[in-house]
Parts: structure tokens; C-alpha cells; sequence
């Protein structure tokens, strides 16, 4: 994920998705990138179902134009018909071959219940974009992200993710030590020194450091550590890796992910294990960066 060229919007057009349009059209704004807005006409859409698919793209075009900023970007409009939005999105992601997907967070309904985890398994297998989750009205640029990294090479593109969408912002970086909590209390948190090594390494490959880099060692299950330390720190993006083509996937994904992505404040960020520059990373479609195979 070293730019943005192409960034591909997946849109239900309900009021509530505003937000993750106008993150979109920022984002595309900021990195000069292509905006693709889609919206997909399911069986019995009440608002869209009796439309030609091309009204359907003018009415996209009409919530696009709306949007401050969405004028000086190049954008597209594009409406399919489809009984769910999981395999649309994918298949289209893997035409298009997008930078980024953007969803909206719509509290386990529309489109982001959709998406997780039935979706963002599809579009996984399928195309290997990372996956921006919007839940915060976007009031400017990312400026303040947590990354949870297990130390391992899928670590190195969230990390790196979290430099290109909030580069001048500060980077905190959480690791969580996951151990049984009869043997350590919640929240216990560890120095840090014991660790310095593992930090640096994943910032040896990235660029020169200009700005605030704070590391931190929890102990305890990671989710719900993960969860508070995103509510006390005000974080306005968590970045998260993923290891996919697991086989304990689906099990995993059920309970880590959605206890995480549900419980989160604020905008998330899923990229994946692999440590390319060059090549877009992996949606999440299995484990957690915390979680070993």
C-alpha cells in the first residue's frame, strides 16, 4: 500500500453512509486518487429495485456531487444488480483492482454487516485490498493511529498503511502479550524495554521517523485490550493485519474480529501479511495479527 491510486466506495446511498462517503472523497482528494462509488441493487430495494440501473448511477452521481470536495476529484458511478452485496463488491474489486475499499460502520445492518465477515472473506480470495471500516464523521486527515502488531512480517504493512494515511500525525504501536488471565491481572502493562528490539524492527524499513513514535506492552486477551486502549487514547484510526487463507478462519474471524471491529470508537483500517510495497495487502479474511496459526 505504498499510494492510492483507486478507491473503490461501497455504498447503500442511506443517509448513515455519508460518512464513509466523505471519508472516501477525502482520501481521493489527498492522494489525488480515483473514486469509484458502488452501490449495489439487491432484490426488494424499495428505493432502487424499479430503476434502470443508469438512474441508479445518476442518483449516485447526485450524493457524490453533494459531497465537499467530491468536484476536483475524477469520480465514477456505477450500479449492478446483484440478490448480495458480498460477491458484487468482490468481483468487481477484482476487475477494477483497487488501492483501497471503503465501507460504512452501520451497526450490524446495510452494508458493513454484510461485509463482515461474509464480504470481506470474498473480496480476500478474490482481490487482496485492504479494508477501510468508517464510523467518525471525517473532520480532517488521520492524525492519530493505533497499531496493534504481533512483530511478525504482517505487522510491517500496518504499520507502514498507518504512515501514508496519517503522515503527519503520531504513531503509537500496541502490542498485547496474549496470556491466560489467571496468570496476570487485565490491563497489566509491561516495560517496554524487553521488547525495543521487536519495535524497531518493524519501523527499520519504513521512512525516517519525523515525528512522535510510542510503543506500549499489554498483557491480557487482546481484544478487549485493543478496544480500551483505542477509547482511552482517542485514536481516530486503529490498523490491523491479517493473515489469511488460515484454517481457522472462519472460526476466528467470527469471535476475535467482530468482538474488536464492534467494540472499536473509531475508523478502522484491515490490511494484511504481505510486507510488499508494491502490491496491495490482504482484506482481513481470517486471524488477528495476535492470533497464531
Amino acid at each position: 500500500m505504498a499510494t492510492l491510486r483507486r478507491i473503490l466506495l461501497a455504498t447503500d446511498l442511506e443517509p448513515k453512509s455519508d460518512r464513509a462517503m466523505e471519508r472516501a472523497v477525502r482520501l481521493a482528494s489527498q492522494f489525488g486518487a480515483e473514486l469509484t462509488a458502488l452501490h449495489v441493487v439487491r432484490d426488494g430495494d424499495r428505493l432502487y429495485g424499479a430503476m434502470p440501473l443508469h438512474h441508479v448511477e445518476m442518483e449516485i452521481r447526485r450524493h457524490l456531487l453533494a459531497t465537499p470536495g467530491a468536484a476536483g476529484i475524477a469520480t465514477r458511478a456505477v450500479a449492478v444488480k446483484g440478490e448480495a452485496v458480498g460477491p458484487q463488491v468482490a468481483g468487481y474489486a477484482e476487475t477494477w483492482q483497487p488501492d483501497l475499499v471503503v465501507v460504512g460502520h452501520h451497526q450490524r445492518d446495510g452494508v458493513t454487516e454484510l461485509f463482515l465477515p461474509a464480504t470481506a472473506e470474498r473480496i480476500a480470495i478474490a482481490d487482496e485490498t485492504p479494508l477501510l471500516i468508517v464510523r467518525a464523521k471525517p473532520l480532517g486527515p488521520y492524525a492519530r493511529p493505533l497499531v496493534p502488531v504481533d512483530f511478525s512480517e504482517r505487522s510491517r504493512p500496518s504499520v507502514a498503511a498507518a504512515r501514508l494515511l496519517a503522515p503527519d500525525g503520531r504513531l503509537d504501536l500496541l502490542h498485547v502479550f496474549d496470556v491466560p488471565a489467571i496468570a496476570h491481572p487485565p490491563a497489566t502493562r509491561l516495560d517496554t524495554t524487553e521488547f525495543a528490539d521487536d519495535f524497531r524492527a518493524l519501523l527499520d524499513d519504513a521512512e525516517a521517523i519525523d515525528r512522535t513514535v510510542t510503543v506500549e506492552v499489554r498483557t491480557g486477551s487482546p481484544p478487549p485490550q485493543i478496544v480500551a486502549a483505542a477509547r482511552n487514547g482517542r485514536y481516530d484510526l486503529v490498523v490491523m493485519g491479517s493473515a489469511r487463507r488460515n484454517g481457522l478462519s472462519r472460526a476466528v474471524l467470527g469471535s476475535v474480529a467482530h468482538e474488536v471491529l464492534d467494540g472499536l470508537p473509531c475508523d478502522t483500517l484491515i490490511t494484511g501479511e504481505s510486507p510488499s510495497t508494491n502490491a496491495p495487502a490482504a482484506v482481513l479474511a481470517s486471524l488477528m495479527p495476535w492470533a497464531k496459526a
